[in-house]
């Protein structure tokens, strides 16, 4: 698995991955290869055990834990919403971007500038639809898939 940081947007344009904090972008897979659907979940997986994430790590204790329970459902989502790392991925047969910002709720953390920024370098040069990155930066949604906008905009939104 390839753990190093890049931040070359023509390097990574055609991989999916997770954005740290900064904005590093980590390779998890080929954008168009629709045979690894669970690349997500195995990649973080190895990430926290090879960073040793987990070795001491605390809940928030302000969050609601049966919240915390029901939005954990696998490595991936752990590395979002309790260490702050974005998700961007796509749709295997549309090749439209899959984007999810972690839940302030859970960890305290939300989408940062750079996160962002990476964000908006990527699609532009995959020509996606970068309106929706205003929503994230503002808060008001933490999940997005591209292939939504083809009948409308179907967001998580934040109540």
């Amino acid at each position: 698995m390839d753990f190093k940081k890049y931040d070359d947007v023509m390097e990574i344009r055609d991989y999916n991955g997770f954005i740290d904090k900064l904005g590093n972008f980590y390779k998890v897979s080929h954008k168009k290869n629709i045979a690894e659907d669970d690349s997500h979940n195995l990649w973080a997986e190895a990430y926290m055990e090879d960073k040793k994430l987990l070795k001491g790590f605390k809940f928030n204790p302000t969050a609601s834990a049966i919240l915390t329970l029901t939005k954990l459902d696998g490595p991936a989502s752990m590395l979002i919403n309790c260490f702050g790392f974005v998700y961007y991925s796509h749709d295997p047969f549309y090749h439209l971007p899959i984007i999810k910002a972690p839940d302030p709720k859970i960890a305290n953390f939300k989408i940062t500038s750079e996160q962002i920024d990476t964000l908006f370098e990527m699609m532009l040069v995959n020509m996606e639809n970068t309106d929706v990155l205003m929503d994230f930066e503002e808060g008001t949604i933490l999940d997005y898939c591209g292939v939504d906008d083809r009948k409308c905009v179907k967001c998580k939104k934040i109540k």
